[in-house]
């Protein structure tokens, strides 16, 4: 009995280290029939199981930053360039001040904790007088956007991810105020993440009533920014499709009860544009534009529109809307010339051929503005003015101040006076996001 147990623990044992062998040969370790790399081997991808990236992804993986992480600001000169004259500056600045000589002149790179550039940051966008639910959305959008800059670095030659003007977000030009410090305190940390991604989180002065998509830029994509998207700024009725032109012209031309911001200077203003002026910006503009543009500014070449250098088109002699955008923003116009016509596209190439400088703005509330290189948004409607039969310019109704994407700002302070939570305020401009912190 003893031998026949002791013959069959030991036939168990051989059994079981066949077994273990079999589990050591190559290729069979996973269970998929694939070789195991040797150590030190790379795991190759072939190039056609690669998936297109868009062209705004670094080459190297990126990772969430930490709560410590630090963003490097180039800080721009009075002129707007990258070259100060000297080092002296005329503010204080946070963090650590690094300098680089070129033959222009002194480059400037502020590199400072994020949160300490926020508080900065958030006075230098919204008033400090805004309620404070205001004031805390505008802090987790500017730490949002400062997050999604921090991908990739807008300045190489120098590291630095933004600069301090409002191409990215004005940096400084107020100090940090004891509210808005505050504001940055209590949401520490705090960002908007889309499908587990940092948002680009535009926003903007005040809303016409509605706002837009991503679309409105050159290389904005609705399809990828989902969280960007038209929305009624209010209560008023809503279902009519402002993107046609006699429906939006309708809707611009008066005050709606339920919007948002129907008492702010901006929600509605008109001014009057001559056919001189348009031509004296499209001379100043089309050029540089169109250099920096793949179809922003094109020029008529039969039945089709090219891109060329653009140097003059002559007399302007007529302009119209081509298109809108969601919300009624412009998103195409034609501008006429005696020696050439131009298709426009985007809102910003838009608002620039019809800016007003040194122009009378008539606002909501019945105060006059000087008008600027651009107009005060995409959001309007142009009515022919004409002398002895003949055109002269254009009668100009619109609405808002800014590009119209993201969260209105004003939008944001009545919502906070109306009780909604920072949290609140956020969801409401920007679809299907999450907040989460940086750790």
């Amino acid at each position: 009995m003893y031998r026949q147990r002791l013959k069959q623990k030991t036939m168990l044992l051989i059994v079981l280290f066949g077994f273990l062998v079999i589990l050591l040969l190559p290729g069979t370790g996973d269970g998929s029939g694939r070789e195991q790399p040797e150590e030190g081997e790379r795991l190759e991808i072939p190039k056609e199981e690669e998936e297109d990236e868009p062209e705004s992804t670094p080459e190297e993986v990126w990772q969430m930053p930490g709560a410590d992480v630090r963003i490097r600001v180039l800080l721009l000169a009075e002129d707007g360039s990258i070259y100060h004259e000297d080092k002296e500056l005329d503010r204080d600045y946070p963090g650590e001040l690094q300098y680089y000589e070129e033959a222009q002149g002194w480059v400037i790179v502020n590199e400072v904790p994020l949160e300490e550039y926020l508080c900065r940051v958030v006075p230098s966008e919204m008033p400090s007088s805004y309620a404070m639910e205001a004031l805390k959305a505008q802090a987790v959008c500017a730490r949002t956007y400062a997050v999604w800059q921090m991908r990739e670095y807008a300045y190489p030659q120098y590291e630095a991810h933004v600069n301090d003007s409002t191409s990215y977000q004005v940096y400084n030009n107020i100090g940090a105020q004891e509210v808005t410090s505050q504001a940055v305190a209590e949401t520490v940390g705090q960002i908007m993440l889309y499908e587990e991604e940092p948002v680009k989180a535009y926003y903007f002065s005040t809303s016409c009533g509605s706002t837009t998509d991503e679309n409105i830029w050159e290389k904005g994509d609705r399809e990828r920014t989902g969280y960007i998207a038209g929305r009624r700024v209010g209560s008023s009725e809503s279902g009519r499709d402002l993107t046609d032109e006699e429906v939006f012209s309708d809707y611009i031309r008066k005050k709606h009860a339920g919007d948002l911001e129907i008492s702010e200077p901006w929600y509605r203003w008109s001014c009057y544009v001559p056919l001189e002026q348009i031509q004296a910006n499209v001379e100043k503009w089309a050029k540089t534009r169109a250099e920096r543009s793949e179809d922003g500014i094109l020029l008529e070449d039969g039945v089709e529109y090219v891109l060329e250098e653009v140097d003059t088109i002559g007399v302007v002699e007529s302009a119209e809307i081509l298109s809108r955008n969601t919300g009624g923003v412009v998103q195409e116009m034609r501008i006429v010339g005696e020696e050439g016509t131009l298709k426009i596209k985007y809102e910003y190439n838009i608002r620039l051929m019809l800016g007003l400088p040194g122009g009378e703005i008539h606002k909501n509330d019945g105060t006059v503005g000087e008008g600027g290189n651009l107009l005060p948004s995409g959001y309007f409607v142009m009515e022919p003015v004409q002398e002895d039969k003949a055109l002269t310019g254009y009668q100009v109704y619109g609405g808002g101040l800014g590009h119209g994407a993201g969260m209105s700002q004003n939008g944001a302070r009545v919502l906070a006076e109306e009780g909604y939570g920072y949290d609140e305020i956020l969801h409401y401009f920007y679809h299907e996001i999450q907040l989460a912190e940086l750790e």
